[in-house]
């Protein structure tokens, strides 16, 4: 396999879109387990912790969607600059 080449793109993709669902799905379990409590008895500490959880799923998004777009233009634009196409 050459580099630049479609299958090398699509193996680069692959990749950067494997780390980015690994992160938001660590996130959202992170999330998920805070806001738990909130699901059996709700207080004023058990909502605190729903809305840390909530922040944190957020964050996570966030995070590894700016994340990937980094790593995307980073490796293609390397590409780009790097290989004729």
């Amino acid at each position: 396999m050459e580099i630049g080449s479609k299958e090398h793109k699509q193996l680069l993709m692959k990749g950067i879109l494997k780390i980015a669902l690994k992160t938001i799905f660590l996130g959202w379990v992170l999330g998920v387990l805070l806001m738990v409590p909130s699901f059996i008895r709700e207080n004023t500490f058990s909502i605190g912790l729903s809305y840390a959880g909530q922040t944190i799923i957020w964050i996570a998004l966030i995070y590894a969607l700016a994340i990937a777009y980094k790593k995307y233009r980073q490796t293609f634009g390397a590409l780009k600059n790097g290989a004729n196409d």
